[in-house]
């Protein structure tokens, strides 16, 4: 029972063992997963922004050329009358327009602003500084999109248009269907961001050095709004620390039960962050790798449960077997075959250290009487009670085996003959105060023989000797104990 149980207790720990380095790599495996699909929301939304930027670059450009092998516009351009390059522009600048492109400036390669078609009429100064360039960097608010124009090989003046990114983020919205937004660097917010338009800022909810622009913030439904705001709110913690760092990266967040990718796309100018642009999207993809992990974890389990069964199934087989092979069917005893094994080890013990170790060999008196009386039934009951009594009593390291019919034998190691002697009278006295059902008092005849490692060459020897011993007490009358040298 006691080694059934250590081999239940072993297999439980085997099993809590592999299921915990199961679940620690499909866990693993989950979160690679999920890595590799944040990146591919990276690579997304990258792809989005660098498309909705060329297809205004390329407006911006198709009216550049239009305007640059214009002979026309570049004689106007030359005369550098403001009223007429104004209205020369301004067909063109309504296509712009249509297209959300409200920037489009002329400016000298010294500096100087030759017209601002969004403010024409503002008297524009001299300055070395990017018109659209703040103070504190080199950071810009919007996206330029330059060009030279040269009359006769000689540059004449810059041809600017320019996009808001809020602008940008409008026309994704607009061809993708998706959620995003726009956040911009605190620093970038001086009194120069309001010479192109009129720009007022909020604080963003993700992060006090990054803001909205107003409209931004306003221009979608009180409902979407409010679930952007829990989005944000779930994910503050986990962004505070990479908005810093002006690197693109996506997270996974929960809200309401459901999955969504933020994905942020930083806008970087001569190193310097500008802002970022966010895409919030659903997700069902994280509650699939959910499901996946659960599937693996339980499929796994089961495939545990199933193979630690099988081989415990095995092993117990295994035991069985091998018990039955060592193990009297009736007394529970061990048998002749195990007898031998173990006194095979006592024997190697006994001449290494010099110790001592005796055998005590008995058999039931009158046993062919009590089969014949009461029933080869009642026997086996005297036979496996016997067995019983004499197994609770002897010490714990002693043997007692079934050596056959109504024969037993006890192997006591670390026990000299006049000890073994003791044992014996023990047991003799035991089994006689018994009284088993039907038969009454039960008493057995005993014999005693030590093994001396210089004289015996095997345990056979000493059998003899035990054997000698008790049918000399049978011979002097039964329910006795008789030793020999």
């Amino acid at each position: 029972m006691k080694s059934n149980y250590l081999r239940v207790s072993l297999f439980f720990l085997a099993y809590l063992l592999i299921s915990a380095v199961l679940f620690f790599y499909f866990d693993m495996d989950k979160k690679n997963r999920i890595s590799v699909y944040l990146n591919q929301q990276i690579e997304k939304l990258s792809s989005e922004f660098k498309a909705t930027k060329n297809a205004y670059e390329k407006l911006s450009n198709f009216v550049y050329d239009q305007l640059s092998n214009d002979k026309d516009f570049l004689a106007v351009l030359s005369s550098n009358q403001k009223d007429q390059i104004y209205n020369y522009l301004l067909p063109y600048y309504k296509i712009l327009k249509r297209y959300n492109i409200h920037y489009l400036t002329i400016q000298k390669p010294d500096g100087t602003v030759v017209i601002n078609m969004h403010k024409p009429y503002k008297k524009e100064k001299k300055t070395k500084q990017d018109l659209f360039s703040t103070e504190k960097s080199s950071g810009k608010i919007v996206m330029e999109f330059t060009k030279p124009i040269y009359i006769k090989g000689k540059l004449l003046v810059f041809f600017k248009t320019a996009i808001s990114y809020n602008t940008l983020k409008k026309e994704l919205q607009r061809l993708f269907r998706g959620k995003y937004e726009y956040i911009l660097n605190n620093s970038l917010i001086t009194k120069n961001v309001f010479n192109y338009g009129n720009y007022l800022f909020i604080q963003s909810d993700l992060h006090p050095k990054f803001y909205y622009e107003e409209n931004s913030a306003k221009e979608r439904a009180s409902k979407e709004r409010e679930l952007i705001h829990k989005i944000n709110l779930s994910i503050k913690e986990k962004v505070k620390q990479r908005l810093s760092q002006g690197k693109n990266f996506a997270v996974l967040t929960e809200v309401d039960g459901k999955y969504y990718i933020v994905t942020f796309l930083a806008i970087n100018s001569s190193g310097y962050n500008i802002g970022y642009l966010i895409s919030y999207k659903q997700d069902d993809m994280a509650a699939a790798f959910d499901m996946l992990f659960l599937q693996n974890i339980i499929f796994s389990n089961i495939l545990i449960i199933i193979l630690l069964a099988f081989i415990y199934y095995f092993f117990q087989t295994k035991f069985k077997f091998e018990e039955m092979a060592v193990i009297d069917k009736l007394t529970k005893l061990y048998n002749r075959h195990k007898f031998y094994e173990i006194a095979e080890q006592e024997m190697v013990r006994s001449k290494r250290h010099n110790r001592p170790f005796s055998l005590v060999l008995f058999d039931i008196d009158h046993f062919k009487q009590i089969n014949d009386t009461y029933g080869h039934d009642v026997g086996d009951y005297v036979l496996a009670t016997m067995a019983k009594i004499i197994k609770d009593k002897i010490r714990k390291y002693d043997y007692i085996f079934r050596w056959g019919g109504e024969e037993f034998i006890i192997l006591a190691p670390e026990t000299e003959l006049k000890n073994a002697h003791k044992l014996a009278e023990k047991i003799r006295k035991l089994v006689e105060e018994h009284s088993f059902d039907k038969v009454g008092k039960v008493t057995i005849s005993l014999g005693a023989a030590q093994f001396y490692p210089d004289s015996d060459k095997d345990i056979d020897q000493v059998i003899k000797r035990a054997d000698t011993a008790l049918y000399q007490s049978k011979r002097e009358g039964r329910n006795r104990t008789t030793i020999l040298f």
